[in-house]
């Protein structure tokens, strides 16, 4: 760390033992130049340690060309509702997301994450139904997905054509207004207006779509699945997901930190899985491929990465996830990983005097150590549906590896609750 008073005794020195310098005339230009494009950011305010805001910022109308695009392709949205009928004959409705129609025969795209059903309960199968601006109600059919991508294809069981938004042929450029819809807020097909800042986003998260569009537009869950349609009338993004540290996320193309800020209030984004008439995924998808991600078959626990550092309990002298519970009959439970367990603790006398913790920790995955589950996540993720890897678990102090053959997350998570 700097000391301020021996920085600024250091170039006092500095500037009186200096000598004046002949300055030449290209070196003021390039100077000049330099301070120029850095102006903005150099008269920007020192930032502010803030909370969090609690939610997306308001929602902005679109107006103009992006208005009468958005009244162009709202009676091609939908409402999809994951629905189950209770044993007593009742409907329930378990979430909320957004999708759309891309051609006139029915078939549509949404978030693939609106419509996993992984980890839905057994006493309450579920189905999905699209509701339409006119308040018509479609049964949907899952017909692909790709988990990494979050994107999925269904079919509604339609009896007509129907309206569709066309997928643009090209992806929009950064700056482009863009109108998504969406059912969040408890708003029904509800534009939100913004738009387009980088393109090719990538996140430290390992399960974040490559080449992802990122947007200013106030999207909030139940936007899920939505399309983002730019003035034109066109289709060119599938609403995805959203960060309230967009600072966090990385560009294929490298932007300097100021026009980043000028571009985009730093404390909230949106984000779309990009689509185009020429996208090939879109076309293998509504042929059925069904593109699943590998597993290991376990629940993080609450969130937690356990640091020796920083722990208040001993689970070892690595860093890792804590494994919190373990899917019955996934790949986890055949290998024998162990769920995270507070039991009590007696003394010789039979008296309880506290508590005991044990866990396991997944320390590394064949040999590459994984401190966090965002690690973990990502050299999972880089393996195959069937592949054995070798898992290092931290149990009590002790390593073990343990082989473990990868699962679908779909199979392994299939009415787990």
């Amino acid at each position: 760390m700097i000391d301020p008073w021996r920085h600024q005794g250091a170039v006092q020195a500095a500037a009186t033992d200096a000598r004046p310098a002949r300055v030449r005339p290209t070196t003021v230009v390039l100077l000049a130049l330099l301070l120029a494009l850095a102006w903005p950011w150099l008269q920007r305010p020192e930032p502010e340690l803030r909370l969090v805001q609690a939610g997306p910022p308001p929602v902005v109308a679109p107006t103009g060309d992006l208005l009468a695009a958005f009244e162009l392709a709202r009676p091609a949205a939908l409402r999809v509702e994951a629905r189950c009928v209770t044993p007593f004959g009742g409907r329930q409705v378990l979430g909320v997301g957004t999708g759309f129609f891309f051609q006139a025969d029915g078939a549509l795209l949404t978030a693939y994450h609106v419509v996993d059903t992984s980890g839905a309960s057994r006493d309450c199968p579920v189905s999905f139904v699209g509701i339409a601006e006119d308040r018509r109600e479609f049964r949907l059919e899952l017909i692909g997905f790709d988990a990494y991508m979050d994107l999925a294809v269904m079919r509604a069981d339609v009896a007509e054509l129907v309206p569709f938004i066309p997928l643009a042929d090209k992806l929009p450029n950064p700056g482009t207004s863009v109108v998504a819809i969406g059912n969040s807020r408890g708003d029904f097909l509800a534009p939100r207006a913004g738009r387009v800042t980088r393109l090719g986003v990538r996140a430290g998260r390992a399960d974040f779509a490559d080449q992802t569009i990122e947007l200013t537009n106030a999207l909030a869950p139940g936007d899920s699945g939505g399309p983002v349609v730019t003035a034109r009338g066109e289709a060119v993004g599938v609403v995805s997901y959203i960060s309230f540290d967009p600072g966090g996320m990385r560009s294929d193309v490298p932007v300097p930190p100021f026009l980043m800020g000028l571009a985009l209030p730093r404390a909230f984004a949106a984000y779309a899985v990009p689509v185009a008439a020429t996208s090939t995924l879109v076309e293998v998808l509504l042929a059925g491929a069904q593109r699943d991600v590998p597993v290991i078959g376990f629940t993080w626990q609450n969130g937690f990465d356990y640091d020796p550092a920083a722990s208040d309990v001993d689970l070892g002298p690595r860093p890792g996830p804590i494994v919190g519970s373990v899917a019955p009959g996934g790949p986890a439970a055949r290998a024998g990983l162990r769920p995270f367990e507070v039991r009590p603790r007696f003394d010789e006398a039979g008296t309880r005097v506290g508590t005991v913790t044990e866990a396991d920790v997944i320390v590394a995955v064949d040999g590459v150590a994984t401190p966090t589950f965002a690690s973990l996540l990502a050299e999972v993720r880089g393996k195959t549906i069937g592949q054995v890897v070798e898992l290092t678990v931290q149990r009590g102090g002790v390593s073990y590896r343990i082989p473990l053959e990868l699962g679908a997350r779909r199979d392994v998570f299939a009415n787990q609750r």
